[in-house]
């Protein structure tokens, strides 16, 4: 499955600010600060002690600890969100307080809206994508239809990537681990002009399945589930024609040939000698 987008935002770009708490081992008082954070939930920057509804904030640091790469890791960091995978990673769904739309027709748009940079995905198989470099995730809980239209009756996962940098900047990354994985990243960001900037992003993604599959006579011809091979390559140019302007055109390709979400048989029924035959001999362990 691969799938392109492109999209163009016109917006002020959101900041986490962070204060620091401070003290001396040899001062009598400390001096503490609150927290400051910037959303955009109602698209435009407020405060999030302001914003008037139930939002979970998932900063690029948490990301990077946990080994977030897209929506379905975001669950172990989000309470009340399930995502889940009932046919293939393109049959993806999110559930927000357990309400969401599930089904694998690839086609359904989710009652729980995917934003990306302020542009609305309607299909899960490209929503669900590797997000590449993340700024942070705000996940908006209740309906958001006055703000984000009408898929959004569940609530609304927003999420914003980083931005072009006007300083040069790069980044690579390479994991391996059991099952064969291996995976590489490597990112670039830098001026192009005095108004413009840049920031590219690919990255491949590989792991063998850890469940082995009994094909019988087929039709399926994988002997294994739960496989990753993904590609993906995420491009930028930030536009900053004045202070108060920036203008951002994305462009993104995602290339997926994996399988997953292949159900596990635990306990053999009266039925298995007849699944075994139908299955050329050998179906059912």
């Amino acid at each position: 499955m691969s799938g392109f987008s492109l999209a163009l935002q016109s917006a002020i770009g959101a900041t986490l600010a962070v204060a620091s708490v401070s003290a001396t081992a040899g001062q009598a008082h400390v001096d503490r600060s609150i927290e400051t954070i910037v959303v955009t939930a109602q698209k435009r920057e407020e405060h999030l002690q302001d914003v008037p509804m139930v939002v979970n904030i998932v900063s690029a640091e948490m990301l990077r600890d946990n080994r977030i790469r897209d929506i379905k890791d975001l669950a172990v960091l989000a309470p009340g969100l399930i995502v889940t995978s009932t046919g293939t990673e393109g049959s993806t769904t999110a559930r927000i307080r357990g309400i969401g739309t599930v089904g694998d027709n690839a086609g359904l748009e989710s009652s729980v809206g995917v934003v990306v940079d302020g542009v609305y995905r309607p299909r899960n198989g490209v929503a669900f994508g590797d997000l590449g470099e993340l700024e942070r995730i705000e996940i908006l809980k209740g309906p958001q239809g006055t703000l984000f239209g009408k898929n959004t009756s569940a609530g609304v996962i927003n999420v914003v990537t980083r931005k072009p940098s006007f300083e040069f900047g790069s980044e690579l990354e390479v994991t391996a681990g059991d099952f064969g994985l291996l995976e590489g990243s490597a990112a670039l960001t830098g001026p192009i002009a005095s108004t413009i900037a840049g920031r590219m992003f690919v990255a491949v993604r590989e792991r063998d399945g850890y469940l082995d599959v009994m094909r019988g006579s087929g039709p399926r011809t994988e002997a294994e589930d739960m496989n990753r091979n993904v590609k993906i390559a995420r491009g930028q140019v930030l536009f900053q024609p004045a202070d108060s302007l920036d203008i951002r055109i994305t462009g993104d390709y995602s290339e997926r040939d994996d399988h997953c979400c292949g159900g596990v048989q635990i306990i053999n029924g009266a039925t298995t000698p007849i699944v075994n035959t139908l299955a050329g001999g050998v179906g059912l362990q």
